[in-house]
């Protein structure tokens, strides 16, 4: 070995030298650096494995929110359903009431018509025996006394008073 120019004690020191730089590297150096790389693959495989979590929590959220407004949509279908009911219902209830009203109007008319006609036939009533009145006393003054054309003129005017009723 001497003769290639390698020398046994400073190679000896070498490889002690190199074991030792290399033990010193492990030790303080990769180390670190292994423990470094191994802490950024959990960091990594715990990020992926939060991001599948909330890939679900988030399909679950979707899931429940298109629920949610399946809900609402049918409660609104609902609540438009029963405005509608009420709606007709009041509408029913308007159209009762305004018959109602206008056959108490027709009645109240009716009745005012008969008390009306009523009237009338009485104003009537006198107004004929007035003038029959007249009419007679016209004629009997020529014929009769006058105590003979009262006697015949109250007699004639119970008659038709009888006769009216």
């Amino acid at each position: 070995m001497e003769k290639l120019g390698i020398q046994p004690i400073p190679l000896l020191l070498q490889v002690i030298n190199f074991l030792l730089l290399l033990l010193l590297l492990k030790k303080f150096l990769y180390a670190p650096i292994l423990q470094m790389l191994k802490d950024r693959r959990k960091k990594i495989e715990e990020g992926l494995e939060f991001g599948e979590k909330m890939k679900v929590e988030f399909d679950k959220s979707e899931k429940k929110r298109s629920e949610i407004v399946n809900k609402g949509k049918i409660e609104a279908q609902k609540i438009v359903e029963e405005a509608r009911k009420t709606a007709k219902k009041k509408e029913e209830e308007l159209i009762d009431k305004a018959e109602k009203e206008a056959a108490e109007i027709i009645e109240r008319a009716e009745k005012e018509l008969a008390v009306m006609k009523e009237k009338l036939e009485k104003d009537i009533h006198g107004k004929a025996i007035e003038v029959a009145q007249r009419l007679v006393e016209k004629l009997i003054k020529d014929a009769l006394s006058e105590t003979a054309q009262k006697a015949i003129i109250d007699k004639k005017i119970k008659e038709v008073t009888n006769q009216l009723k």
